[in-house]
């Protein structure tokens, strides 16, 4: 990122979302957040923002528009601007700090205070108890326009809930120039990788960084590994697969070679571990780029790696979405509102994406167009996004979602064996999917 997109960390919550001020890119980066059951627990409170007129409870014709508080500056700004130059509607810009999930939640039962809101987290629950308007209406008629791992993530019993805002791949990052000098090809499979990792181990530095919990590295290589984590009819999982077991294996191989690093100082969404040579290869979030290329100058990045004979190479993509309320009083003029800015406003979406940090605006030709994704790591990272993008369905719920990191913890954290605690996970995720 430029220096106004990099990561500003405060405390975390249990799964490691950065709070105040929160990076939209912090947020996504957690696995694809919304996908793992994470949500977003960042920001809350309302210092205002520009008012054009209309009541901020969403009635008097007037439209008011959600933000979290975002770590980078400049985006206050943009969302004005962008509010300021709707001419179909009076728009307030509600900037929001604090607990910014708890915050939304409560309008959103109470039907007061916000007509269109930002949101990583779409879900089932809500979505059934009418708090998000069904904006299929303007969805379906564009929607082979959006990179196809957008849709997944707003998507529930064939409608469309959100548009997509911006898009966060996630990859692994490596330096070229200790490639090169040890002879070393990108890894295209899960042994390519083991291998890369422990040829470029040595001293005080290890070969690869896959995040202090694993969470977020293994919830992509479901994907890698050929299986999903529903099935197509998003009524039972889909992770317990051979390739799974296999690259669980793996990287427990790779522990015990001493070829991985554990326990650094800030978790993967930071690539501080990355910068300052602590490995030689990470699992990152597309918004470290432009810190890292600062810092460094052989990056390069490539997708997950083809896990087991029923493998493919993938790379997580997570996402910002706008919504409409569902109470709101003004449900088919904050449609209106929705579909100008995210759906028509091209030059307003590549703004938003690439002038305060570096992220992939979610239509394809829009992408397509932009400078920053025309070469170099830009462009590799805007083609695995729409080449090879996953996104997790919103039907993965917490509770789905916790007897696979639990899984994954047991695996990988206490050396338990990879194919009975999948097999267990499984079980308990489908009860949780049952109810």
């Amino acid at each position: 990122m430029r220096d106004a997109g990099r990561l500003r960390r405060g405390p975390v919550d249990g799964d490691g979302i950065s709070r105040a001020p929160l990076s939209r890119r912090t947020a996504l980066g957690l696995a694809g957040a919304s996908a793992m059951g994470m949500g977003l627990a960042a920001c809350g409170g309302n210092t205002g923002g520009l008012t054009k007129g209309g009541g901020s409870d969403g009635g008097g014709g007037g439209i008011s528009q959600w933000y979290h508080q975002y770590g980078e500056d400049g985006t206050q700004d943009a969302a004005k601007k962008y509010a300021a130059a709707y001419d179909k509607n009076d728009v307030t810009v509600n900037w929001v700090m604090g607990d910014y999930a708890a915050k939304l939640s409560t309008s959103l039962l109470s039907g007061n205070g916000v007509d269109v809101f930002e949101n990583n987290a779409i879900a089932v629950d809500q979505a059934k108890q009418g708090r998000y308007a069904d904006l299929s209406s303007i969805m379906e008629p564009v929607k082979d326009q959006f990179n196809p791992a957008s849709l997944n993530t707003v998507t529930i019993d064939g409608k469309i809930w959100g548009v997509p805002m911006i898009l966060d791949p996630q990859h692994f990052y490596y330096r070229k120039s200790m490639f090169e000098k040890a002879g070393i090809e990108v890894p295209k499979t899960m042994d390519d990788l083991a291998d890369a990792a422990k040829e470029l181990t040595g001293g005080k530095q290890k070969g690869l960084f896959l995040g202090n919990n694993f969470d977020a590295t293994c919830w992509t290589m479901i994907w890698a590994a050929g299986g999903s984590p529903m099935n197509e009819a998003r009524d039972a999982v889909g992770y317990n697969t051979p390739g799974m077991v296999e690259g669980l294996k793996q990287i427990q191989q790779m522990k015990s070679d001493k070829s991985l690093l554990t326990g650094a100082p800030s978790d993967w969404t930071d690539p501080a571990a990355f910068s300052t040579g602590l490995s030689a290869i990470t699992w990152g979030g597309c918004w470290a780029l432009p810190q890292l290329e600062d810092a460094l100058d052989d990056v390069g990045v490539f997708p997950h790696p083809a896990v087991g004979s029923d493998g493919k190479q993938v790379a997580m993509v997570g996402s910002w979405n706008e919504q409409v309320a569902g109470a709101s009083k003004n449900i088919e003029a904050a449609t209106a509102f929705v579909k100008w800015l995210w759906i028509d406003q091209t030059d307003d979406q590549t703004d938003w994406a690439l002038s305060y940090g570096f992220h992939i605006p979610p239509i394809t030709s829009v992408a397509d167009k932009a400078e920053a994704l025309k070469s170099g790591n830009g462009l590799e990272i805007a083609t695995m996004a729409k080449e090879m993008g996953v996104s997790g369905p919103p039907e993965w719920t917490g509770a789905v979602n916790t007897p696979f990191t639990d899984a994954i913890s047991n695996i990988l954290k206490k050396g338990a064996d990879p194919e009975a605690e999948l097999s267990a996970a499984e079980e308990a995720s489908n009860k949780a999917v049952a109810k």
